[in-house]
């Protein structure tokens, strides 16, 4: 097969790019008009559009610079103005080849083009942007050529998607069910975003929004007066409203119009309502799923489901969403085309040792007997502080009612958190290292924690059992190993 020519990305991709900037241009327009006040209205404007051609310029000639062409056997990337740079991607290598259309986009009729191939959890190729069906001819020569695994395959493969196996649905969501899982998304992001307005715009305040004196001037003189149970309660009303607001808002913006479908070996989830995605899971590179909820949500039977794959994940938990506001059947259904995966039974799952309460008030009381003589020297009244103490000891027992585990089979479980409570089901075949580690108090109380390692995995987010007996974790991480090992070889011998 010959090589294909250098392409270039949509001609529009100009425009979209110049428009993405414009937000920052126009956010530094207030700084700009001031230093231009004197110059008057005919220079100003004739500041503001020779600053616009110099980023038209720039856009233009990154596009210019920018190629990419699909071989044989490797889809390359050459990139950079000045310093050159070239990314040979191997069909081999690449495990998702991901679609996402920004709001936009959309309107220029183009689409963002994710190649990934899990080095580093990092996307190695980004074609931002090509034409939809540019898009789709990309991905439909990667599918045939991992599909056939030829060259001839990939050469022969059309612009449409032909002989794509047949989409079978397994779950969406509609516009009712996002807004409900919004009313569980509650975010605080409305405040961060009125600091950043402040910020922008501090020069134009009568005051600087960094002095705090000035903010224990303004509540000496206006908290007196309205300092009252109502106002009080009507300041967190409106905080608890925009809050809920904020979370519904954004739930609907990443969630709007989910779909979880299978096709042959893959899953295709697509979802978004300003930038729509569409993201590839191949059943194959599953290594582990991942279920959360919380107290609230998990009352009324809702739950999240999600995957850990060998590629980048789709949060910054490194995990794609599968079923992100689901029940308990419609995950087990999701489940089902993931074997060995499956939903255990409560009683399945046994706790971690007794000792765990002990260990974990133990760490909670030195930090706060020092948060308390600290605070006790602004304020004496902080020493009744220590009354609360014993709190720390019902928060342990909560810590270890929802920490439990279970070794069935083929799978390991692991559920942990008491506010974000999240179940792990691991298979043994895809367990890459078992760590065992025991703390200062750990050894004293005769316990130890062990981690589980998959490929893939974030190091924040691994699977860990805290707290089991020594015996008990020792015999637990040498059944994982034996099982583990089995499982490879009866699938060495499959493979055979």
């Amino acid at each position: 097969m010959s090589e294909e020519a250098g392409r270039r990305l949509h001609p529009g991709t100009i425009a979209l790019r110049f428009i993405k900037e414009a937000p920052s241009t126009v956010i530094a327009l207030p700084a700009g008009l001031a230093f231009l006040s004197d110059a008057g209205l005919v220079r100003a404007l004739y500041w503001v559009a020779l600053l616009g051609g110099v980023l038209l310029f720039f856009n233009w000639l990154a596009w210019s610079r920018f190629r990419y062409r699909v071989t044989a056997t490797e889809v390359a990337i050459e990139s950079g103005i000045l310093h050159r740079n070239r990314r040979s991607i191997p069909f081999d290598r690449i495990q998702d080849v991901d679609l996402e259309r920004s709001f936009l986009a959309r309107l220029f009729g183009l689409a963002k083009v994710r190649i990934e191939t899990g080095a580093g959890g990092r996307d190695e190729g980004l074609l931002d942007s090509v034409s939809i069906a540019e898009a789709h001819r990309l991905r439909e020569t990667v599918r045939a050529w991992r599909r056939e695994g030829t060259s001839e395959a990939a050469a022969a493969a059309p612009a449409e998607a032909a002989a794509a196996p047949e989409a079978r649905e397994l779950f969406a969501m509609g516009v009712p069910r996002v807004l409900l899982f919004g009313l569980f998304n509650f975010s605080l992001v409305y405040i961060a975003g009125l600091f950043a307005f402040l910020q922008t715009f501090d020069r134009f305040l009568p005051f600087d929004i960094y002095d705090p004196a000035r903010w224990v001037g303004l509540a000496d003189e206006y908290l007196p007066e309205r300092f009252t149970a109502a106002a009080i309660g009507a300041v967190l009303f409106l905080a608890v409203l925009l809050g809920v607001a904020a979370g519904v808002l954004r739930t609907l913006s990443r969630d709007y119009g989910f779909r979880l479908t299978l096709e042959g070996e893959r899953f295709r989830r697509e979802r978004g309502l300003f930038t729509r995605s569409e993201a590839v899971i191949a059943r194959r590179r599953v290594q582990l799923a991942q279920v959360r909820t919380g107290p609230i949500r998990g009352f009324f039977g809702w739950s999240g489901l999600s995957f850990q794959t060998l590629g980048a994940g789709g949060d910054a938990s490194g995990h794609q969403s599968a079923a992100p506001f689901a029940t308990r059947t419609e995950m087990e259904t999701v489940l089902a085309e993931v074997p060995p995966l499956r939903l255990p039974l409560p009683t399945e799952l046994a706790p971690v040792s007794r000792r765990h309460i002990l260990r974990s008030a133990a760490a909670k009381l030195l930090p706060a007997l020092v948060a308390i003589a600290g605070l006790s020297f602004w304020a004496r009244g902080a020493l009744f502080l220590l009354a609360l103490l014993p709190l720390l000891g019902v928060a342990a027992a909560l810590e270890r009612r929802f920490h439990r585990y279970a070794l069935d089979g083929e799978l390991l479980f692991v559920s942990r958190g008491v506010w974000r409570r999240r179940l792990w089901l691991v298979p043994v075949a895809n367990v890459q290292a078992l760590s065992l580690s025991r703390g200062f108090l750990q050894r004293r109380l005769g316990l130890a924690t062990l981690s589980l390692d998959t490929a893939g995995a974030p190091l924040l987010n691994l699977p860990r059992i805290l707290d089991l007996r020594a015996g008990a974790a020792e015999a637990l991480a040498a059944e994982i190993s034996r099982r583990r090992a089995y499982s490879s070889g009866r699938k060495s011998g499959t493979d055979r």
